[in-house]
């Protein structure tokens, strides 16, 4: 059976009213609960900033001193002045159906909260390529365009064989570019037409509901997710500086969010959280300035006592839970969980913590 079609995506309007509360309802479940002892709703663990009211420093000899008003004199921290850097990195593996969907229907309350939170909202949204392929290729050497001709399957309908070659850019197959060209069983199958030209969407986007669903829709055609080593190259200065896939994407001034979604653990980067953490800090400079939201998959279960239809992570080691821990903003979510709009609560409700006391280096 097809699953379902994915999400529509509605942005309300701007306005003065309070920001809209997270829908809790019926979401998109990826399993059936057959024997299990977890809990359906789905529990966050998140990690706050530490008080630090009197000075100090962590293990990277960064100084995070924002508690009192004296500290700054008459001038308080300038903030990130309503400037944040979106980056997704979503798993395109054969699982990730009911995840993107998920994905798809937190987004709108999401930017809504955050857009009614921070004054002067200017947003950069991407989604990076997270295994250095263009899945199309599986539609034209897989077997789906020879036996589907002139679309790629029932999964892949509005797939153009033999057109959708000719469109592929350099930057289409490299890893932590920014996605605009989602192909094969599940994917956006169009390229996407930003506003302004870029590899991400910029404020102003006139159709930000279709152009999201556009840019994050990206399929189930796609190889082993190297998330760690994608979201460490999406960072840095090769694809950000001029002539870049991602020109322009990250901004010094800006708070940055990283958001990464994978049920499966990350087993084909080569990097580790000690990596990870370098890069992210050698683009911002301060921990404090990063918001990192993970919804993975859950932990071994200490009774060994597992849900039908959920992956695992099986070592606890591949799903970023060292890397969270070095942030003062970070919020785990699991893959399995019956809605996603929790975890994307609480990570608004971070970004505007740390944007009160960012300080642009």
């Amino acid at each position: 059976m097809r699953a379902p079609l994915f999400a529509a995506v509605v942005l309300a309007a701007c306005g003065d009213a309070a920001p809209p509360a997270f829908s809790t309802g019926p979401g998109v479940t990826s399993a059936s609960a057959t024997t299990s002892s977890s809990s359906s709703s789905a529990d966050t663990t998140s990690t706050g900033p530490a008080d630090d009211s009197a000075g100090g420093s962590d293990s990277t000899g960064i100084v995070r001193d924002v508690g009192a008003e004296t500290d700054f004199g008459p001038v308080q921290p300038p903030g990130c002045k309503g400037k944040v850097d979106l980056l997704f990195v979503i798993s395109r593996q054969l699982t990730m159906v009911t995840e993107q969907d998920q994905l798809l229907a937190s987004f709108p309350d999401f930017i809504d909260t955050i857009e009614h939170t921070l004054e002067g909202f200017d947003v950069h949204i991407m989604t990076a390529n997270p295994d250095g392929k263009w899945p199309g290729w599986v539609c034209e050497t897989g077997g789906g365009c020879k036996e589907n001709w002139p679309n790629c399957g029932e999964d892949a309908e509005g797939y153009q064989c033999g057109i959708y070659p000719d469109m592929v850019t350099a930057c289409d197959e490299q890893l932590g570019a920014g996605l605009i060209f989602n192909a094969g069983g599940y994917a956006a199958n169009e390229l996407c037409d930003l506003h302004g030209g870029n590899r991400y969407i910029i404020t102003g986007e006139p159709d930000m509901k279709d152009i999201f669903e556009c840019i994050a829709k990206v399929g189930m055609s796609g190889g082993d997710a190297a998330m760690g080593d994608a979201m460490i190259a999406a960072l840095s200065p090769a694809l950000n500086g001029p002539n870049g896939c991602n020109e322009g994407f990250l901004r010094e001034e800006a708070l940055l969010v990283v958001v990464l979604i994978s049920d499966f653990e990350d087993q084909a980067s080569k990097s580790y959280a000690k990596q990870q953490y370098e890069a992210i800090i050698a683009a911002k400079k301060n921990p404090s300035a990063v918001v990192i939201l993970a919804v993975v998959a859950r932990p071994w279960p200490e009774d060994g006592i597992l849900e039908a239809g959920c992956n695992y992570d099986s070592d606890n080691k591949g799903n970023f839970q060292d890397l969270l821990a070095k942030f003062p903003y970070a919020v785990r979510g699991d893959t399995c969980a019956p809605s996603y709009a929790p975890y994307f609560a609480e990570a608004a409700a971070k970004i505007g913590e740390a944007c009160g006391s960012f300080i642009p280096q």
